[in-house]
This record gives C-alpha cells, sequence and structure tokens, in this order.
C-alpha cells in the first residue's frame, strides 16, 4: 500500500503506536515551524521536529482511496482520543498549513454538531411532547 501520513498533535507514545501499525506508509510529524509552508511542501520536504505542539490531533493522509480508508479503519481501532482525520486534494496542497489548520477545525466542529443535532433528533417520537 502506497501513501504517506503527516500527524500534528501526537505524543510521542502516540506517534510510535502509528508507525507499528502503519507499517509500509510512512508516518510524518509536522512541526510547529511549518505552519506558513504549503501542505504540499510539508509532503514534498517530509521536514523532521517534533509535531506535539497543538492541543488537537490531526492526521493528514497522502494517497489513494485505499489508503485513506486502512489508515482511518486502522487509526480509529487505536482509540487515541479526537482525531481530525483530512486528505490531501490538489486545491489544499496549494495553501498554507496555518489557514489549513483552521479550517479543519472549524470543519471538524460543525460536523460533530450536527451529528449531535442528528442524534438528539433521533431520539424523538414526534410533534408531541414527552410527559
Amino acid at each position: 500500500m502506497e501513501g504517506e501520513v503527516f500527524i500534528i498533535g501526537f505524543s510521542g507514545e502516540e506517534v510510535e503506536l502509528l508507525r507499528s501499525a502503519l507499517l509500509g506508509i510512512g508516518v510524518h510529524e509536522i512541526p510547529k515551524g511549518c505552519l506558513d509552508w504549503t501542505l504540499g511542501e510539508v509532503i514534498e520536504k517530509k521536514p523532521s521536529g517534533r509535531g506535539n505542539w497543538h492541543e488537537r490531533k490531526f492526521l493528514v493522509i497522502h494517497g489513494d482511496n485505499e489508503t485513506i480508508k486502512f489508515v482511518i479503519s486502522k487509526v480509529r481501532a487505536m482509540k487515541l482520543g479526537r482525531v481530525i482525520f483530512v486528505s490531501t486534494t490538489p486545491i489544499s496542497l496549494g495553501r498554507r498549513l496555518d489557514d489549513l489548520i483552521r479550517e479543519w477545525i472549524e470543519e471538524d466542529e460543525y460536523f460533530r454538531a450536527f451529528r449531535e443535532m442528528k442524534r438528539k433528533a433521533a431520539g424523538r417520537k414526534g410533534p408531541y411532547l414527552e410527559v
């Protein structure tokens, strides 16, 4: 399986667990000094350094659909807490990492609120008050 994973916000122990679980897929930490780089530059240069500088956990998958599905299923099974999964696109590769992180957080919060609203709505039985 081809592809690479770029991570932010994971502890050293979690990084090692990810590397063990995702054998054959490169796992690279993104240091804070790359915030003004484009995502494409990060993927091309694979900078060295620690990625444990953000309070949120981001996992950026650069690969085909099979790689994306494989990585997400493996990482979810590891139960590493709240992870924001994203995949690269031709557009995202040209955008600054700092801008993307803000966008990923906004999208994550929106979709979590939407899922919560759907969950609550599913519990209602009809237009009547439950007394």
